[in-house]
């Protein structure tokens, strides 16, 4: 085999192996129907994983920066179709100055929320701990 069809050959792999792993993992400004939410570490892992659906949030009329942030100072300035890091990106699993840790985060997020809509005598989502923790 010459070495023009070697780098053919090549590329086409590299190509098709690229091609293969976007479909796999979708766009990273592209939310998933439903997630598995998970805190890995010593002393987590006690309680199952929660899954996630952004579909009930968006019907629910849930703005995407509820969660979603990137602040500036004082400002969010993420907005729906830019990148979305992983939570642990920036929140570890111990509090550092200024910046939660990663279970304070999904709790205040995912019990936050609907208790506050429950106080306002809205519909809101669960917040028992056994409402989302589930083994599946």
């Amino acid at each position: 085999m010459n070495k023009v069809c070697l780098l053919a050959c090549l590329a086409g792999l590299i190509l098709g192996t690229v091609s293969w792993l976007g479909a796999q993992t979708g766009s990273l400004t592209e939310a998933p129907a439903t997630m598995i939410l998970r805190i890995s570490g010593p002393g987590f892992g006690r309680k199952p994983p929660v899954a996630f659906s952004h579909r009930e949030h968006e019907a629910g009329r849930v703005a995407c920066t509820q969660c979603h942030h990137d602040y500036r100072g004082r400002r969010n300035v993420w907005r729906q179709g830019l990148p979305v890091e992983k939570c642990q990106a920036c929140h570890g699993l111990r509090p550092e100055p200024r910046r939660l840790d990663l279970k304070n985060a999904f709790h205040r997020q995912c019990k936050g929320c609907p208790l506050r809509l429950q106080q306002q005598g809205r519909r809101a989502g669960p917040i028992d701990c056994r409402d989302c923790h589930r083994r599946s």
